[in-house]
């Protein structure tokens, strides 16, 4: 009986499936726990890990089978221990079991990285000791990240970025001794740097950068004595550090960096020598706040870099040479620069001076690197003619010299490169025929069959002549603005064998004749207005907004009437006469009723002076330009004077900004920035008025901000300062008296701080934001350039004067804002959009129609005490809606409804404006 007994239950033994073998069942359960978490799995990657596959295994085996787990050799003393679990970038997504991994005694690398996992990260995961690559990078968690992963003591590589961990930074991280790679970016962790950079030793690697984290790198070099001996990569980019650049006695201890980014933060001072830094090869500075000059040892061979970015700060000074035989990215734009171009460049492949002062001839050019692969000059001051040798060089891609004074003819071998996709002249005063045909047509036809130019931007210059035929030839062409030129002449059919074409602008020339037939299927915008086009639209054109065709007199625009009427019969004219004569009652009227204002005002404010807004010497130019603020990087700005609703174009590949257009006049390239306001914008010296608004029709009206205090009749009241002293300790806040001229409006200079800013435009008077606070309201910023005011009570009697005026057609001044440092001087007002008064008065020649002409009138209205200067002023038939308060300037008005509705945005600032 026992003897039976016994074996039965031999038998029962030797058939149960290795599952239940103590070494290996354990482990088994914990991936098949593990992968419960696991809710979606669309390409079946985990499909595998089944108990199916169980009883195939011998005992003390693990199931290395199942994709993504690793095990230990056979003849390892733990044989069959999993050792590595490895599922990356195969879209699974849940809420992981991280608890049931507790059981692999053996593992030692864990990676889920590219995934969509979500969920919390249970601080159990801490326990897996013998873990020492751990990779969640590229998911969905969030929460804070548990303190016990500091106890993962043999540790050496931890990457969690790109996830949605938040709060601060776990301290105890320098229990982690073996660790070699810390890599936490793209997350919203927080915490003092100092304190964290102190607690890492023996890292090479490190990045942090796109979190929130604060401080000053500038600390005592025994803080950081630890990290600077060992780390090669060190990425601290995009957080709110401020404060000064490491200090000299602690650059010297990073002999072994090689890579070091604080770009994106608001760091300031003037930089120390970094000669000290021999294997330095790539340096990202960009958009903060340093100053002073740029060291000569960053440009020759003192420190072999091979990528410089100093771009968004505030240097100045001018460059000599630059003599490096390693450079190849040099990044110097938006910043102060002046003088002339370097006379030479040894080496650089991409090389961009864009937005700065720099001035002199552009034939500089022709002496440097022949290895130039992308050239960015654009929005400088440079003049002369372009040297041919530029268009021959063998690797040239990307040119953008817009926004200078540069003239004569355009090389023909740009047109003969078979390198360039790229090249941007516009605002310029280049003249001519484009130069695809003439002396060497029959080696040009030839050449053009390769040309691989994508992007041709030649927009708001002088160029005459016809479109040439051979424009069909540039089977890769994108985008193509020929816009604000003098071309005439028929449009080529071969428009039609541009299959890639996406943006055609054309608009505010002389061509004569049809609109080609059959134009690519690919175009996204299409402009061909202010010409002098005729017949019928095309059928595949016709579902452009009008405005892309408006101004062509004899274009029919789809309902059998041309864009403009026909002379009016006898009995019409009559009736207009009449309407005139009542028109000019009407007008009469309204200039008394302007005077009486006038007078009314002067009575209460005696001190109110002004100045014309167009005495700066660069004003014409910008106006005709649409120049008032500039583009960023490889920027292809728009049609500078695009019809009302027209959409301007830009190559979306190298955008950075965001050009918008004012409807029936200049497009304003403005720059779009989401940022927080205060820190590290540079003024230029272009002239800007403050209603440089979103792009809306002409029919548009006029709207303010919502809570807007306008009254409907002029008065002038009292103002009392309430001011705000706020106690702020983050660096990226304000911590300066906010003042407030009415209490209908309440947020705090913390709230003005997190407000998303768009730059608006730049004067010498400094640059204009429109601010959205959290509450959806939005304000005026203007940020006064450093330097204009010295004292507090100055600026503050100067707002009340101003502040004190409220009526319909004038947007009143809500606050100021006094900061502790010289830079930070903020007037805010209320946001309105609507047209500048400025360009209509000095473009209208371009852009209204003969028929709107004789429905317009110039004012010329003078203050008692103006002295000579005048404001001249338009109104559409019988409206007329005019404040003037003391001279004032052109851009100090908007146009509301079409030309009905004048509204003052600025005042006469005798010191400010």
């Amino acid at each position: 009986m026992n003897l039976s007994l016994s074996l039965t239950l031999l038998l029962l033994t030797l058939s149960l499936p290795p599952l239940l073998h103590s070494a290996s069942n354990s482990e088994l359960r914990s991936l098949l726990e593990f992968k419960k978490g696991i809710q979606l799995d669309p390409r079946g990657a985990v499909s595998s890990w089944d108990t199916a596959t169980v009883a195939s295994l011998d005992a003390n085996d693990c199931p290395s089978a199942w994709r993504g787990v690793s095990c230990e050799g056979d003849d390892g003393a733990d044989s069959g221990n999993v050792t590595a679990i490895v599922l990356e970038d195969l879209a699974l997504a849940g809420e992981l079991k991280f608890h049931a991994l507790a059981e692999l005694k053996a593992l030692r690398k864990l990676s889920l990285a590219g995934n969509n996992f979500t969920g919390r990260v249970e601080p159990v995961l801490g326990t897996i000791t013998t873990l020492q690559y751990l990779d969640l990078s590229s998911n969905s968690f969030y929460g804070p990240i548990p303190a016990r992963i500091n106890d993962l003591w043999g540790l050496n590589y931890l990457n969690f970025s790109h996830n949605n961990f938040s709060n601060g930074f776990p301290s105890g991280i320098r229990n982690l001794q073996q660790l070699k790679a810390l890599d936490m970016h793209g997350n919203g962790l927080w915490g003092d740097i100092a304190e964290l950079l102190s607690e890492l030793k023996n890292v090479e690697y490190v990045d942090l950068s796109f979190n929130g984290f604060f401080g000053s790198i500038s600390t005592n070099s025994s803080v950081i004595t630890s990290l600077a001996n060992t780390v090669r990569h060190l990425n601290l980019s995009h957080n709110n550090l401020s404060g000064g650049f490491l200090a000299s006695d602690s650059v010297q201890l990073f002999r072994n960096l090689e890579v070091l980014d604080l770009g994106d933060n608001n760091i300031t001072g003037e930089l120390p020598s970094l000669s000290s830094l021999p294997s330095l090869r790539v340096l990202r500075l960009g958009r903060n706040q340093f100053s002073g000059s740029i060291q000569e040892e960053l440009l020759d061979s003192s420190v072999a870099l091979e990528e410089l970015d100093l771009s968004g700060n505030r240097f100045t000074g001018s460059l000599l040479g630059i003599n490096s035989t390693s450079l190849n990215f040099l990044n110097l734009s938006t910043n102060n620069l002046s003088g002339s171009l370097p006379t030479f460049v040894v080496r650089c492949v991409i090389l961009d001076f864009s937005q700065n002062m720099i001035s002199g001839d552009i034939s500089i050019v022709q002496n440097w690197s022949s290895e130039l692969q992308v050239l960015d000059l654009s929005s400088n001051k440079l003049s002369g003619t372009l040297p041919s040798v530029l268009g021959i060089y063998s690797t040239l891609s990307s040119v953008d010299l817009s926004l200078n004074e540069l003239s004569g003819l355009i090389p023909s071998s740009f047109f003969t490169s078979l390198t360039l996709t790229s090249l941007n002249l516009s605002g310029n005063n280049f003249s001519g025929p484009i130069p695809l045909q003439g002396s060497r047509a029959s080696e040009l036809l030839v050449q053009t069959t390769t040309l691989r130019i994508e992007y041709l931007d030649l927009s708001a210059n002088y160029f005459t002549g016809g479109l040439p035929s051979d424009i069909g030839n540039i089977p890769s062409l994108r985008l193509l603005n020929l816009a604000r030129n003098h071309f005439s002449g028929q449009l080529p059919i071969e428009l039609s064998k541009l299959t890639s074409l996406e943006y055609l602008d054309l608009s505010v020339n002389k061509f004569t004749g049809n609109i080609p037939d059959n134009l690519p299927s690919s175009l996204k915008e299409f402009n061909v207005s202010d010409n002098d086009l005729s017949g019928n639209i095309p059928e595949n054109l016709k579902h452009f907004p009008q405005s892309s065709f408006a101004g062509n007199k004899d274009l029919n625009l789809g309902n059998g009437v041309p864009d403009q009427l026909p002379v009016q019969k006898k009995h019409e004219k009559s009736k207009g006469n009449i309407r005139l004569a009542i028109i000019l009652a009407s007008v009469g009227a309204a200039v008394m009723i302007v005077f009486v204002l006038v007078a009314y005002h002067k009575a209460h404010i005696k001190e109110f002076h002004g100045r014309s807004g167009f005495n700066d010497q660069n004003t014409g130019r910008d106006v005709k330009l649409g120049r008032f603020t500039r583009p960023s990087l490889f920027n292809f700005h728009r049609n500078v004077e695009p019809p009302p609703t027209s959409t301007s174009f830009s190559n979306d590949h190298l955008l950075t900004s965001n050009p918008r257009s004012l409807p029936g006049q200049t497009e304003f390239l403005t720059e779009t920035a989401e940022h927080v306001l205060p820190e590290g914008v540079s003024a230029t010296s272009a002239t800007v008025s403050s209603n440089v608004l979103d792009h809306h029709p002409a029919t548009c009206g006029r709207r303010s901000s919502p809570g807007s205090p306008l009254s409907s009749s002029p008065r002038f009241i009292e103002v009392s300062e309430q001011p705000v002293m706020l106690d702020v300790y983050s660096p990226d806040r304000f911590a300066g008296e906010l003042f407030f001229l009415d209490t209908s409006l309440a947020f705090t200079a913390e709230d003005l701080s997190r407000a998303p800013a768009e730059v608006l435009g730049r004067s010498s008077h400094g640059t204009l934001y429109k601010a959205t606070l959290d509450n959806g309201h939005m304000l005026t910023v203007k940020w006064l350039r450093v330097g204009l005011v010295k004292h507090k009570k100055e600026l503050a009697r100067e707002v009340k004067r101003i502040g004190s005026i409220r009526h319909p057609h004038i947007v009143p001044l809500r606050a100021y804002y006094w900061g502790p440092r010289e830079q930070e001087r903020l007037l805010l007002a209320d946001y309105v959009r609507g047209d500048s008064l400025a360009l209509h008065l000095y473009v209208l020649g371009g852009v209204v129609s003969p028929r709107q002409l004789w429905h317009m009138f110039r004012f010329l209205i003078s203050t008692w005490d103006s002295c000579g200067e005048l404001c001249r002023l338009i109104s559409k038939v019988h409206l007329l809606h005019v404040i003037i308060s003391g001279p004032m300037s052109y851009n100090g008005c908007i146009l509301g409804n079409s030309y009905d509705n004048i509204i003052i945005v600025e005042l006469s600032w005798n010191k400010y404006h």
